[in-house]
């Protein structure tokens, strides 16, 4: 019989007698039916249609609030964790809101639904004011 790369690595299981080449000969069969099953797999994961994401929970942890932004909000999906924010300030007004989702007004302007905890909500509405919020709404920044 013929010395294989095999038999040269292993010379003391894949040598020169009759039970070493009946365990060569075992061991290539498996090898080939390895390499198939592999070839099989990944055939299958590459037709597979992707995975649809996770749909966002409905239980809502606190109160939700419609805010005018200032600047659009097209980066954030909804379940994204954000810190809301008022433009020209460097500190948050609330951290830890999640965005249920955003939507355009009539007259143009974005607002989104925010969910926040319960003890950000009170600054948030005191910074809206009875005329709308100050300087033109509300920044959006998502937490990472």
């Amino acid at each position: 019989m013929a010395s294989s790369r095999l038999a040269q690595q292993f010379p003391s299981l894949f040598g020169p007698s009759r039970r070493a080449a009946w365990r060569l000969s075992l061991a290539r069969r498996a090898l080939a039916v390895t390499a198939i099953l592999l070839a099989l797999h990944l055939g299958v994961g590459a037709t597979r249609p992707p995975e649809a994401a996770p749909a966002p929970t409905t239980q809502r942890a606190g109160p939700e609030l419609s805010l005018p932004l200032a600047l659009p909000a097209d980066h954030l999906a909804p379940g994204d964790t954000v810190a809301v924010y008022l433009p020209g300030r460097g500190s948050p007004i609330a951290t830890g809101a999640r965005v249920s989702g955003t939507s355009q007004t009539p007259s143009g302007g974005t607002v989104a639904r925010v969910t926040l905890r319960r003890s950000d909500v009170e600054p948030i509405l005191r910074h809206m004011g009875t005329s709308g919020p100050s300087q033109g709404g509300f920044v959006l920044v998502a937490d990472g």
